[in-house]
């Protein structure tokens, strides 16, 4: 067969691939261009003259950490210089997260659960189903970096700052498509590549840091110094997305090769044989919910770590910037806090909180991608019902979410105690992520809700985590109705350290998590397995 015969197919597929995430696109869309909008908006009134941004600019340049987190300090003597600085990170993570999972689940996951073998029964090419999804990929990626030239020039950046901006984004994000593409031909299981890439993400990042920090050439090494070295605001040099562009073009190529070299339903390398008798661990369904998600802990507790560390180290730059500027002090305080290492813990205690949440809903929502598989029907073939069957599933997911909660806190407390030398902050800062578990536990609790009584409504656990993320990360500035943060659960624990502890809110979140678990089962009780 010609390498052209491979194609045919594409634009059916790519209806379908469009079709089957119609509410997904325009959510990540909307999600990643409407936060780093007002992300970038409230920059404006953090900053009041310039000698509060030159303070800015000093305190960065002389923290490594800072560099390391957010990329290369440019332009941080101007207000656009630290929009873009600020907004990095989460434009970085979004779009790379973004262009992972969504080839992964239209290329591997496909391919594993049964249906490509289905529609390649058909007149379609070998290649059909990886070009339409790498096509949805690209197209979700261009709408994201066009939606942020459109809004960002209303912001202090220009139009040309934007426009590099959305394309520099846009193209990492086709960049990051092509190269988990690749590893959607070496590896057989859509866990292990999404797992694979958004480890290469991690790689990259951390070569891009050690890059910024050391300034020297290791920063080529990665995609993402790629993106940073178009030098927004200062230079807006386009040339450095052509390089992005250019390595997507070549991972495409290598993509097409692997493909042909491999089997269908098999990887370059494939799956090793298991062990002729299970472990013990294996004999319940508690066991086999673990086996499967050990993985995913692990790397996410690795990143968080990381993350947690960076966090506390931090603390003194911190209240550095914040003394030197009353606007962006004002805004720490919001939060509730007396002092402004407290009120800045309190902060990133809830994005670190927000983050893990994620992690909750990912792993509470693997019940409908068990049953939907059928691996929960051979479950409950046996000795084991339903309910019994989904509880391993979220007492797994749980304990993970606890987990990470103590990896996070532990590596920014320990880490602020080191750089400090405050033990008795260190603990506090330590211990503070788990005063958000309850409220963790009422986002699992509305997924667990939606798959007893409509599995097709899992994405609303998503949809409030999405809302809980833009409350609690730019409520303070949003200047929002009161009423509305009323219907925000994390809006209603205590922002530990910057405000005391209180057992009630606290009881009556776990209380309210109890219920939507009960109400969930019940309704899983109630229907057939899909």
């Amino acid at each position: 067969m010609r390498t052209s015969d491979g194609f045919v197919g594409t634009g059916a597929l790519l209806r379908l691939a469009l079709r089957r995430d119609r509410v997904r696109i325009p959510a990540w869309v909307l999600g990643v261009v409407g936060v780093l909008y007002f992300s970038a908006a409230a920059q404006a009134g953090l900053y009041q003259d310039q000698a509060q941004v030159d303070a800015y600019g000093r305190l960065v340049t002389q923290s490594s950490a800072t560099v390391a987190l957010a990329g290369p300090a440019t332009g941080l003597d101007s207000l656009r210089g630290i929009v873009m600085y600020e907004t990095y990170l989460t434009v970085i993570c979004a779009i790379c997260i973004l262009a992972v999972l969504m080839v992964s689940r239209h290329t591997r996951a496909e391919e594993e659960s049964g249906r490509t073998e289905l529609v390649r029964a058909t007149e379609v090419g070998r290649h059909a189903g990886a070009a339409a999804a790498l096509i949805a990929t690209g197209s979700t990626c261009l709408l994201i970096g066009s939606g942020m030239a459109l809004v960002l020039p209303w912001t202090p950046l220009t139009v040309r700052d934007s426009l590099v901006y959305g394309a520099a984004m846009a193209c990492l994000g086709i960049f990051m498509a092509a190269l988990t593409l690749c590893l959607a031909q070496v590896f057989v299981h859509a866990r292990t590549v999404s797992g694979a890439g958004l480890a290469v993400f991690l790689v990259f990042y951390v070569v891009r840091a050690v890059g910024d920090v050391r300034d020297d050439a290791t920063v080529w090494f990665s995609p993402i110094g790629w993106a940073q070295a178009t030098r927004i605001p200062t230079e807006d040099r386009p040339w450095p997305v052509l390089l992005l562009l250019l390595g997507a073009a070549a991972l495409l190529v290598i993509a097409v090769r692997l493909a042909e070299r491999r089997d269908f339903a098999a990887g370059l390398l494939p799956s090793r044989p298991g062990p002729a008798r299970a472990a013990r661990s294996l004999s319940g369904p508690v066991g086999l919910a673990w086996r499967q998600q050990r993985g995913g802990l692990l790397a996410w507790s690795v990143a968080l770590g990381l993350l947690g560390v960076l966090i506390g180290t931090l603390g003194t730059s911190m209240q550095d910037m914040v003394r030197d500027n009353p606007a962006l002090a004002a805004y720490l305080a919001a939060t509730g806090g007396a002092s402004m290492i407290d009120a800045y813990q309190a902060t990133f205690t809830l994005v670190i909180a927000l983050t893990i949440a994620g992690y909750g809903i990912w792993a509470a929502g693997r019940v409908l991608t068990e049953e939907t598989v059928g691996r929960t029907a051979l479950v409950c073939a046996g000795p084991v019902g339903r309910v019994r069957s989904t509880l391993s599933d979220l007492a797994v997911a749980g304990g993970g979410v606890l987990v990470l909660l103590l990896v996070a806190g532990l590596g920014s407390g320990l880490s602020y105690a080191t750089v400090v030398g405050d033990t008795s902050q260190g603990l506090q800062i330590s211990f503070a992520p788990l005063v958000y578990l309850p409220a963790i536990a009422v986002l699992v609790g509305v997924l667990v809700l939606a798959y007893g009584w409509a599995p097709r409504w899992t994405w609303v656990g998503w949809l409030v985590l999405a809302f809980e993320a833009v409350i609690g990360w730019l409520g303070g500035v949003l200047d929002l109705p009161e009423w509305v943060y009323r219907f925000s659960v994390f809006d209603h624990a205590p922002r530990y350290p910057a405000e005391a502890l209180s057992a009630t809110p606290l009881v009556a979140m776990t209380a309210v998590a109890a219920l939507l678990l009960a109400a969930g089962l019940v309704g899983l009780r109630r229907r057939d397995l899909r």
